[in-house]
């Protein structure tokens, strides 16, 4: 790594890299975090079938702290990114299809965002602090029953969005492999060139 600055003036940490593929933290940011949200998403919908007791109560916790690091590793992925330029879009892929990727892009990172907030907000709400890794998350809303069905409705709802956007990017990407056969998923793969 380097620093360096752009002709805008900003400082920004460049990588080595080459400018064709994303950078390895990039694909670290990428793949864990994907993996976190799948298991995020399983959660909480196992969550929801099970009575309440103690396995129900220890399954919230850890989908508490899985919401928390997720948030965490989205600020961290989102300053990686203002600091790590991706690499340039395909010269074959079409304006329109690089509109609808940035605006899925920029979906999901909304998302990533306002999901584990509005689990921490539905938790409080609820009467409920929130842990993770040993530190009790500061107090962002009092217990309101009103505003914890609100809460629950909302991020019951984004989660569903997520999914849909989700699916929406994995489809684009095999069909960006296996349809048009161009490099858009490989540039995302590990060990890849």
């Amino acid at each position: 790594m380097c620093l360096g600055f752009v002709v805008t003036g900003e400082l920004r940490i460049m990588s080595r890299q080459s400018v064709d593929r994303f950078d390895t933290v990039t694909m670290a940011f990428h793949w864990g975090m994907a993996l976190v949200i799948v298991a995020l998403w399983g959660a909480g919908h196992v969550i929801e079938g099970m009575i309440d007791g103690p396995p129900r109560s220890e399954l919230i916790g850890l989908h508490k702290v899985m919401g928390v690091v997720i948030l965490a590793l989205v600020v961290s992925r989102l300053a990686w990114r203002f600091t790590h330029r991706p690499p340039r879009s395909l010269p074959s892929t079409p304006a329109f299809e690089r509109l609808m990727s940035s605006l899925a892009h920029a979906a999901l990172y909304v998302l990533m965002l306002a999901l584990p907030l509005g689990g921490i907000l539905m938790s409080q709400s609820g009467g409920h602090p929130v842990t993770a890794l040993g530190f009790e998350l500061p107090l962002l809303v009092g217990k309101d029953a009103a505003l914890h069905e609100l809460f629950e409705f909302g991020h019951q709802s984004l989660g569903w969005v997520l999914a849909l956007v989700l699916l929406a990017h994995v489809g684009a990407a095999l069909r960006h492999h296996f349809v048009q056969k161009d490099a858009t998923l490989r540039r995302m793969l590990p060990g890849r060139d």
